[in-house]
């Protein structure tokens, strides 16, 4: 009995098999398309390398970290050829050769115009930790700061920022490794703060006549009036109205005008994702005041945002990029790949450990001992230290901060004797090690260390002293 054939059988030229069989050669193109098929061949463009000092057993190679373009980058990328590779500890951008001479074409015409050429990306965390065994702030909080970074700074390893840089990468001189990173890794330095697209912008005086949004090239993107003439008004919706309307009604002659308030608000959702200076003008353009802002998206949570400018802007700017001799600086661009590191230092914590006995039983000659003696880690305690649901115990604390890592190198032993019933010399042979999970940072005297009492002769300050933060890692044993 003949059956009606699936859409999906007659897109593969014959019936589903069931039963190993020989396959049906496929017939003929349906077009009539006999032409040769697209070959590409894709290159390199830039590549950046995730390093993070806590995952010690990856050669200091980080997965924690998930990169992905930001939607109006996906537009450029498509519109020149280019491919985003995610490689797990590091992404690529990708070009297609057979495509190059109009991308680079693309780039020549920007940079003839005045106007730079870059790729943004968006970095998110795979693990809810990643701030915890980081060296940054312990209230650092990507929902209100993230870290930023672009390549206008980008050096060697070892030397500053300096113009003479991108002249040796075309050279193809042999270099030390390109760190995006300011310094030698990633610090506090870097964090800007994150807007949504309605940002409030608190106007200093009533003298602002504008805000105007910068781009990180330096480029007016978006400008708002804060004092609109009522002409205008009667017109249009006030939102609506941008700074060119309202100097177009002035130039009619003057009038009287209306402030928008103290507080203006701004509208960046036609711009894309990316940083951006606010800047409040007087009518004369003088700069009344000015912040840095960041842009980017609100889910997934964001913890940092790259900026990679394709081409050197100017021949004073320092950084280092992928494209060399591009006009007006050079007779003709050229791609020279380009490899940069983002370089993470682990956190260090300073570890108390609280050694909790079994109830009733009590221990005595306690002793927190390092296994290696080559340049042993020394405790101080025990001190008694009562801890709510678990009764006094006896604390030990690192007399150093010791670093987090992924393969911890610590092991420690808890030593001593139990006062009642058999005899016991070592009572833990390899202690629990900190975790990421929970760093505290505390102010004050470290816990089960009592403030110093004793009256001293020297008159006492009537300042108080600072009180010192300090993270640490509690570590609890139970015998």
């Amino acid at each position: 009995m003949s059956r009606a054939r699936r859409a999906y059988e007659r897109a593969l030229d014959g019936p589903s098999r069931l039963r190993p069989g020989p396959r049906q050669q496929p017939g003929p193109a349906p077009h009539g398309n006999d032409g040769p098929a697209r070959r590409y061949a894709y290159e390199r463009l830039v590549t950046v390398d995730l390093r993070h000092t806590y995952f010690n057993g990856s050669d200091d190679r980080c997965p924690a970290l998930r990169c992905q373009p930001t939607p109006d980058t996906r537009v450029r990328m498509r519109d020149w050829g280019l491919l985003f590779l995610d490689e797990g500890t590091d992404f690529s951008v990708l070009f297609d050769s057979n495509r190059l001479d109009a991308f680079l074409s693309a780039v020549e015409r920007r940079s003839q115009q005045g106007q730079w050429t870059w790729l943004s990306f968006v970095l998110v965390s795979d693990t809810p930790y990643f701030v915890n065994f980081t060296d940054l702030p312990s209230d650092f909080q990507p929902n209100l700061y993230n870290l930023y970074f672009n390549n206008l700074g980008a050096h060697f390893v070892g030397s500053p920022p300096s113009p003479t840089d991108q002249p040796l990468h075309c050279e193809g001189a042999l270099t030390p490794p390109i760190l995006l990173n300011p310094g030698e890794h990633v610090t506090a330095d870097s964090r800007q703060r994150v807007v949504g697209t309605q940002v409030q912008v608190v106007l200093v005086s009533d003298a602002v006549d504008r805000v105007v949004v910068m781009d990180v090239s330096g480029e007016q993107v978006l400008c708002k009036p804060c004092s609109i003439p009522r002409s205008l008004l009667a017109q249009r919706t006030p939102y609506l109205i941008t700074c060119a309307q309202v100097a177009q009604a002035r130039a009619k002659g003057p009038g009287e005008e209306q402030r928008v308030g103290s507080v203006l608000y701004l509208d960046l959702v036609a711009v894309p994702e990316g940083l951006y200076t606010l800047r409040q003008l007087a009518a004369d353009g003088q700069v009344l005041d000015q912040e840095v802002v960041l842009y980017t998206q609100a889910y997934p949570a964001p913890l940092g945002f790259i900026d990679l400018v394709l081409a050197k802007p100017s021949p004073q700017d320092t950084g280092l990029y992928p494209l060399c001799d591009v006009p007006p600086q050079g007779e003709g661009a050229r791609v020279v790949p380009l490899e940069l590191q983002l370089r993470f230092e682990r956190r260090s914590t300073r570890w108390c450990y609280f050694v909790v006995p079994p109830k009733g039983v009590t221990y005595e000659q306690l002793r927190l001992v390092d296994t290696d003696t080559s340049q042993p880690v020394t405790f101080s305690g025990p001190v008694p230290v009562p801890v709510p649901g678990a009764g006094v115990t006896q604390c030990f604390i690192a007399d150093q901060d010791l670093p987090l890592q992924e393969l911890s190198s610590f092991v420690f032993e808890l030593k001593g004797l139990r006062t009642q019933g058999l005899f016991e010399n070592t009572l833990m042979s390899r202690v629990p090690v900190a975790t990421p999970a929970l760093v505290l940072p505390r102010s004050g005297p470290a816990p089960g260390k009592p403030r110093s009492t004793r009256p001293t002769r020297r008159s006492r300050d009537s300042r108080a002293a600072p009180e010192v933060t300090r993270d640490y890692s509690d570590i609890f044993l139970n015998l």
